[in-house]
């Protein structure tokens, strides 16, 4: 009876072992070192994903996105009461808070408005703003230009318009126009009084946000000389033996497009689901956000490695970061992107909008610019990009060349033109540095981290944030 018990036992496990896959012999991480891909199959990932790069920079142009319009006029009201305000400070101060002359900020807005308008895109209330612009850029009369909408007056009353601006919730054109109308007409409210206390909040906060970023990059211009040793002897030092050093080039290839073309899926089928849908709670839109974030280091990893404490022992993530080298590359990094901001003449975008995101208004807004751009972003994309991309590079092409490389990839993923493009690049390539001489992707993870939040941040100080 008990041997047939025990038979009876094992039958289970040998229908299990019989329709279950082969286990591999010997040590995985060799068999996958030694795992050869097809070229066909290479070639047709790179292929599905040049297409989408060909289409995302020559494709045509299929509009703005939802939500440009409120950008604009947000970036509009924001940065002309910003210029207003600090127009008689001395240039130094304007420079520390962003501030740019008023003729300025309403040439750029223009021409934003402009595409806006060339696109079909732009609502009476948009054709409003344009309106009073233009009507201050060419030193017309307000009221004419009003006296030029469609129906010959404002979207608001002059009532409901003054209640706005009492009630600290209007807007730079609408300051003009009630101004324009109390010309010749008794003020319905004492208006001026809110609106030039936002004006002032906004230029304290601008510059308190934007000269704290000032004042932590100069503070680390101590540290770049010794950053600047650390990088110059890590790639003899730091190097490290074992699986990661064994990566071959293609196999990082396959790894990084099979990631990103997944990541692509996941955010299209996003786009229509979220297109279908009216009114998504923010919590829901941040943790869908968050899970296409980490979608394509997840699936890296998981093609790479058997388990997460492998991973984090070969990529480098450990608890510790080289604090001296991260104040050190960022404060170069913030004197680079200054040369370069001063090289193609300065100034403010004139994309409607200039970058900035819907999904980032209101406390919701901070919330989801934090976790998405400041801390998941840096651990996903140094992941892919440094951990896996550059390390499999650097095995077979050596470290300019796989750094150059890898960057230039970076930069072309996240679809940036002119200065975007290049700072991106030169962000990437010094990342790769990092990476390679401290041997840790923590510290390469913990600048990517302070780059971006030195500039989400101060953006939703100044931009995002209400005033009251």
């Amino acid at each position: 009876m008990l041997a047939k018990a025990g038979g009876f036992r094992k039958f289970p496990r040998a229908i299990v072992k019989f329709w279950s896959i082969p286990p591999p012999q010997g040590n995985p991480y060799r068999a996958l070192l030694r795992r050869d891909f097809p070229e066909p199959f290479v070639a047709l990932l790179a292929f599905v994903l040049g297409i989408w790069l060909w289409d995302h920079y020559f494709g045509p142009v299929g509009g703005y996105a939802p939500g440009t319009e409120r950008m604009a006029l947000v970036k509009l009201d924001r940065d002309l009461r910003l210029a207003e305000a600090m127009e008689g400070d001395p240039p130094w101060l304007r420079w520390l808070a962003g501030a740019e002359e008023p003729a300025t900020v309403r040439q750029d807005a223009l021409a934003g408005f402009v595409k806006l308008a060339a696109e079909e895109e732009i609502t009476p209330l948009g054709r409003e703003a344009l309106a009073v612009l233009q009507a201050r850029q060419a030193g017309l009369p307000v009221r004419t230009a009003l006296a030029d909408l469609p129906g010959g007056r404002a979207v608001s009353g002059f009532e409901e318009t003054s209640r706005r601006l009492a009630g600290h919730r209007g807007t730079w054109w609408q300051a003009e126009m009630i101004s324009a109308i109390e010309e010749t007409e008794r003020p319905f409210l004492y208006w001026r009084r809110a609106y030039d206390e936002d004006t002032i909040r906004l230029r304290d906060r601008a510059l308190a946000s934007r000269g704290s970023v000032w004042l932590l990059g100069l503070g680390g211009l101590a540290f770049v000389p010794a950053a600047l040793r650390r990088l110059r002897a890590g790639p003899r030092g730091s190097r490290r033996r074992g699986y990661g050093s064994g990566w071959p080039m293609k196999l990082g290839l396959v790894v990084f497009m099979v990631a990103t073309l997944a990541w692509i899926g996941f955010n299209l089928v996003l786009e229509l689901g979220i297109s279908a849908l009216h009114g998504v709670a923010p919590p829901v839109w941040i943790c869908l956000d968050s899970a296409a974030r980490v979608l394509p280091a997840l699936i890296a990893i998981a093609l790479l490695f058997r388990r997460p404490t492998h991973a984090a022992r070969v990529l480098g993530l450990g608890p510790r970061v080289d604090v001296p080298c991260v104040m050190g590359i960022f404060s170069a990094l913030m004197v680079v992107d200054f040369l370069l901001n001063r090289l193609q003449g300065g100034g403010l975008s004139v994309e409607p909008g200039g970058g900035l995101s819907v999904g980032e208004v209101g406390l919701w807004g901070l919330a989801f610019a934090v976790i998405s751009s400041c801390l998941l972003a840096p651990l996903a994309e140094e992941t892919l990009y440094r951990g896996v991309l550059f390390r499999s590079f650097r095995n077979r092409l050596g470290l300019p060349a796989a750094a150059l490389a890898s960057s230039a990839i970076f930069a072309l993923l996240h679809f940036y033109d002119g200065f975007g493009l290049l700072s991106v690049g030169i962000f990437g390539f010094s990342c790769a540095l990092l990476y390679a001489g401290t041997g840790s992707l923590t510290t390469t993870i913990a600048l990517h981290a302070l780059y971006n939040g030195a500039i989400k941040i101060p953006e939703w100080i100044v931009y995002h944030a209400p005033f009251r």
